[in-house]
Parts: structure tokens; C-alpha cells; sequence
């Protein structure tokens, strides 16, 4: 297990359910909107973190082969590690705050939040209508591309990179969306491939159940990170 931090974030969860479902991570990356890149180097993270496999390969035969979840992969499913950071040597522990957001709640239907601006926020969490909430939304749970594609993703947000950041935990970059300033976790691969640039201009893609509620007063509407 290497010594950087990794997140157990609902992405990876939603990863993980998508492929026991459909036995197959090219179809499973579709379900859950990202690429099949991004998909098997999730898988290999949290393998790396853990000290086995999350995913295994089956053979042909009467099922033609495909792929099948390790006992490992089904306690992350299970929310054994949900929202837990691991590293090596160390017990978990609670991951950093991320972006926090905050706006009023609207039943819909589609349930939304309005952060101002303009922007609502499909959600999967119920609230009383019109109440302000406060939201957490991982780093790590955020697709960022150049183009706009088709994705499961209900929010599909365009966004202009502010900042790329460089740090013991890792590569960040803030992205600006309508009133929102947010920090998504990326690798040195995608920002030489996609040129993730201050003043590119890009798409991020969010699953309504990415954003989730947590208690505590909330935070101004703008909900930026400090950069």
C-alpha cells in the first residue's frame, strides 16, 4: 500500500455496483458516465490501497467470461470504507471537507438545490421543500472533460479552469461554474491530455447522489473551496 491518501468516495461505490450489475467494466464505466481509463484506474487504486483486487476476470464458457467483484469489492459496496481515507501504516481516518455548497432545497420532481446564480443541482436526498441545506461534494467523484458527451451524470455543469494545484495530496484543479468554484481531483495524465489550463474552458460531470447533505450550519451559497 503506498503512502498517499486514498479516498473511498461514492463514485467508487457506484463504480464497483455498476459492475456487479453488469459483469463487464466497459459497460459499467458507461453506466456510471466516465471513461473506461478513468474506470480501470480507479480499480487499480483501490487496489493499490488495499493490498488486493477489488475486480477479478472470468473465463469464457456458458457465461463468456466478463467481470466479477472480490470479496474486497463487495465490503466497499457493502459501505465498509465508504467516505474513509486510507494510508499506509495509519488507521482511517475522516477525508478533507472537499467542496462544501449550500443552497434551497426544491422537492421537484427531479429533487434540486438551488445554489444561486441561476444554477440548480439534481440531488438524490430528500428535504423539506425550500429548506437551506448544505452539501459535501467529493473532489474525487467529479469528471471533468474538454467536450460535451453523452453520460448517466444529471448534472452537467460548463466550467473555466482558475488553478492547478500541486501537493503532498496530490493534483487539483479549481474549476469556476456559474457561482460555484470547485476543487476536483485529477492525475498528471489528464492535464497533459485535455491541456487542464487556467482559462480552459471545460464540462463537469456530477451524479445526483455524489452530492450529498452533511449536518453543521451552511456554509455561504458560493461554496468555493480556499484555493
Amino acid at each position: 500500500m503506498s503512502g498517499r491518501p486514498v479516498v473511498v468516495g461514492p463514485s467508487d461505490s457506484a463504480l464497483l455496483a455498476a459492475i456487479r450489475a453488469s459483469h463487464s467494466v466497459v459497460a459499467a464505466s458507461a453506466r456510471v458516465g466516465i471513461p473506461r481509463d478513468r474506470a480501470v484506474y480507479r480499480l487499480a487504486r483501490l487496489a493499490r490501497a488495499f493490498g488486493g483486487p477489488v475486480v477479478a476476470g472470468r473465463r469464457g464458457g456458458a457465461g463468456r467470461g466478463g467481470s466479477a467483484l472480490t470479496p474486497l469489492g463487495e465490503r466497499i459496496v457493502g459501505g465498509a470504507f465508504d467516505g474513509l481515507e486510507v494510508g499506509a501504516g495509519r488507521p482511517p481516518v475522516r477525508p478533507p471537507e472537499g467542496n462544501r455548497l449550500a443552497g434551497r432545497y426544491a422537492t421537484g420532481p427531479p429533487p434540486t438545490v438551488d445554489v444561486g446564480g441561476g444554477l440548480r443541482l439534481r440531488v438524490a436526498f430528500g428535504a423539506a421543500d425550500g429548506e437551506r441545506v448544505a452539501l459535501r461534494l467529493d473532489p474525487e467523484a467529479v469528471v471533468v472533460a474538454r467536450v460535451r458527451f453523452p453520460a448517466s451524470a444529471r448534472n452537467v455543469l460548463p466550467g473555466r479552469v482558475e488553478r492547478v494545484r500541486r501537493g503532498p495530496d496530490g493534483v487539483s484543479v479549481l474549476v469556476r461554474t456559474g457561482p460555484l468554484r470547485l476543487r476536483i481531483a485529477v492525475t498528471e495524465e489528464p492535464i497533459r491530455e485535455l491541456g487542464l489550463a487556467p482559462g480552459a474552458r471545460v464540462w463537469l460531470y456530477v451524479k445526483a447522489t455524489a452530492l450529498r447533505r452533511v449536518g453543521g450550519p451552511a456554509p455561504p451559497t458560493r461554496g468555493s473551496p480556499r484555493p
